[in-house]
């Protein structure tokens, strides 16, 4: 028994080291992937602003109007992380999108910022894009500043070394929400065992302040320091365990186990199962944490191919049978083999912490630009490495598109696309050039038909108006401008269609929208002061931006109403109740255990299911109802005018009718899968237990928690102020 009491301390003590063991590698997992998921979301970011920049290059001339539509655009892809976009002439904000709360950094000068003038030189002196901050905003509120240069490095003031002058902007300034960030990368979330804290402000990495630290540990030990690489700069992540008790304790049976002794021979090896089970499901879940990354991901030991997640296998088509090694694969491109370790093998942690571009190919046998990085992990008692590709092949192919427009514009201002006059003080036509009359495309009298007549001959007598005023502001302040116009197929400009443009595309009168660029002439043309009026056709982009204008209140998967929709629509629905002295009522829907669908069957499987729950959930409604997706598996319904609330029930048994229902729904290899899911619902009224819409939608909210709370798939009302 002594004997065995031994054995049994020893495999005690064993046992302890070892729970503390893994509880370390967990936690460094953790670490490494909420480094792993901020980079991926600065980035993103990153990248996604940097367009903003290359157009405000490639259009020097921008004015504010361009510039909102431009800025609205970037805007709306992400609300919740965009504060604000500028654009900076010479040092000062010159632009700002949105113009509501941000008035007050218009006529910044930011190279005097006592905190920002710093990252403004940086890029004015390298020419490269900085991510500045985190900073308190002029606006209110913290943001990072991305800062990409716009033309010539190192000129503020538009001249450089006697060059022509450089375009009006320096640099665009886009400022992301920071705490928006930090939430989108998961931080605040997960076990609670690590405590996180971020330093090298402005990007300066480990030379940096810390600016990011809720529970104080920089002053402490630190376990782990990750870098966090993005365009513009580098933070440093420090992680410390949390000081909670490391989960060492042993189970009753364990120590009644030691006590019994011999007695307990069959305990004994039910333990030892126990054990195993334990740490396959341990291994399991971390498995789970690799699987979930969206990037593709693949763990090797050396040369030789230990796992992969789905996305490798989705976006591949590999589904390896025996792992072989990362060779046998045929993932990357010939040329860029070169540039990878000696015969794929990743046993060292890769020297280019920034990543290396490299082509893969993709199931449908089309190579994608990725980024390559590779970490060191522990796997299955051994180490590993992880192999991580991020799709960049949007971002380089946008790059290269950028670069092929600059290349493109100027050879169509060489061969002058569309039509061309050159106009007189007077409005006389002194000529009339451009490719479109080479294609063929006018009457029979060519271009010379217009010649020496003057615009009131030409035009109707409004349009000829504003012919004649851009003409002479053009000449009196010695300035481009630009004017859009109306008019008839075959009035002044080419009959044919000069922009390839299908007949169907003109207005039901036939009339077609022109763009004019109108240019001072520097020199008289022939003693006489003249322009040149450029237009083209751009009826087609006018009709593309009433679409985009439409598809901006809708939802692109259920084609319901998207949030926008919804704010929009809140007011005048509020006011007609009021006025009628009735009331609305928000019945908010929150699928219960929707995620397993998509783990289970694929995310393609669960919009399918989102799409048709959406349109059976709009068949139950009344014409005045409105019904929105907020986002995921909630949705909302914003009922018309109520006169009393017994009309509600009959709709909340309608709705729930919708969930009883099971769904057909097709997989990827066509075979067919039936589900079925509930719905946790939450119903307040308008305006007893909200005025504002974010009111209305939060009581409507924290009565829907409270089904979840006992249980789901029921119905909850919020009665008075308080959810009972």
């Amino acid at each position: 028994m002594l004997l065995f009491a031994g054995m049994f301390l020893l495999a005690d003590r064993a046992w302890e080291r070892q729970l503390t063991e893994r509880h370390h590698s967990n936690l460094a997992s953790e670490v490494a992937s909420k480094r792993t998921r901020l980079e991926s979301v600065i980035n993103s970011l990153v990248h996604a602003t940097i367009g903003l920049s290359a157009y405000a290059e490639a259009r020097p001339g921008l004015d504010v109007e361009e510039f909102e539509r431009v800025a609205e655009r970037l805007y709306r892809r992400d609300p919740e992380v965009f504060r604000s976009l500028t654009l900076l002439a010479g040092s000062r904000i010159h632009f700002v999108y949105p113009l509501e709360g941000n008035r007050e950094a218009l006529g910044l000068d930011v190279a005097e910022h006592p905190e920002q003038g710093d990252s403004f030189r940086r890029v004015m002196d390298s020419g490269q894009t900085v991510v500045a901050g985190p900073w308190e905003l002029e606006q209110g509120g913290v943001g990072l500043l991305v800062r990409s240069p716009v033309g010539v490095p190192g000129s503020v003031d538009g001249v450089t070394n006697g060059s022509p002058p450089a375009p009006l902007f320096t640099m665009s300034s886009v400022a992301l929400d920071f705490e928006a960030i930090l939430e989108r990368a998961g931080f605040g979330q997960g076990s609670g065992l690590v405590q996180l804290a971020i330093k090298g402000r402005d990007g300066t990495g480990a030379r940096g302040e810390v600016f990011h630290d809720p529970q104080e540990i920089a002053a402490g030990p630190i376990e782990w320091r990750q870098t966090v690489s993005f365009a513009g700069g580098e933070w440093v992540l420090l992680a410390r365990p949390a000081e909670d008790a490391i989960p060492t304790a042993r189970p009753p049976a364990w120590w009644a186990f030691g006590i019994v002794g011999t007695l307990a021979l069959g305990g004994l090896s039910w333990r030892v199962t126990g054990y195993v089970r334990d740490r396959r499901r341990l291994l399991a879940q971390y498995h789970a944490l690799v699987s979930n990354l969206e990037d593709a991901t693949l763990v090797v030991r050396g040369t030789r191919l230990l796992w992969t997640n789905p996305a490798f296998r989705r976006a591949t088509g590999r589904t390896p049978g025996v792992l072989g090694t990362v060779e046998d694969l045929a993932l990357f491109h010939p040329d860029d083999i070169e540039g990878l370790p000696a015969d794929l093998d990743f046993s060292e942690e890769d020297p280019e912490p920034s990543g290396r571009q490299v082509r893969v190919r993709m199931a449908d046998g089309h190579w994608r630009f990725h980024l390559l990085r590779w970490v060191p992990i522990p796997w299955e008692q051994g180490q590993a490495m992880l192999l991580i590709l991020v799709d960049v092949h949007e971002n380089r192919m946008l790059f290269e598109a950028l670069a092929q427009a600059r290349d493109l514009q100027d050879a169509l201002f060489e061969a002058m696309p569309g039509h061309a006059l050159v106009i007189g003080e007077e409005g006389r036509v002194y000529r009339s050039f451009g490719d479109a009359w080479a294609r063929g495309e006018v009457d029979a009298e060519g271009p010379g038909a217009i010649v020496g007549h003057c615009v009131e001959e030409l035009l109707p007598e409004p349009v000829a108006r504003q012919f004649l005023a851009v003409v002479r502001r053009a000449l009196s302040e010695g300035a481009l401008q630009e004017t859009e116009y109306l008019l008839d197929p075959g009035v002044l400009h080419p009959a044919g269609s000069a922009e390839g443009y299908a007949p169907g595309e003109c207005r039901e009168d036939g009339q077609r929208w022109f763009e004019a660029r109108v240019r001072p002439i520097a020199a008289h043309f022939e003693g006489r002061a003249a322009v040149v009026w450029h237009a083209l056709d751009v009826t087609a982009r006018r009709h593309l931006e009433e679409r985009l204008q439409t598809l901006a209140w809708q939802d692109p998967l259920t084609e319901a109403a998207n949030r926008a929709a919804l704010e929009r629509a809140f007011p005048r629905m509020s006011s007609r109740a009021r006025r009628q002295g009735e009331q609305l009522a928000m019945i908010f829907i929150d699928l219960d255990c929707f995620k397993p669908v998509n783990d289970q069957y694929g995310h393609a499987v669960g919009d399918q299911l989102l799409r048709r729950l959406s349109a059976a959930l709009a068949d139950q409604l009344r014409a005045e109802d409105l019904l929105v997706r907020l986002g995921g598996d909630e949705f909302l319904i914003l009922t018309g005018s109520l006169a009393s609330r017994d009309e509600v029930p009959p709709l909340i048994e309608r709705i729930r009718g919708v969930f009883e229902t099971r769904w057909e729904l097709t997989l990827d290899d066509g075979a067919l899968v039936s589900v079925v899911v509930t719905a946790s619902i939450g119903v307040a009224f308008h305006p007893e237990h909200g005025e504002s819409l974010s009111e209305l939608i939060a009581s409507a909210d924290r009565a829907m928690y409270r089904v979840k709370g006992r249980g789901r798939n029921a119905v909850a009302w919020v009665e008075g102020d308080d959810v009972r």
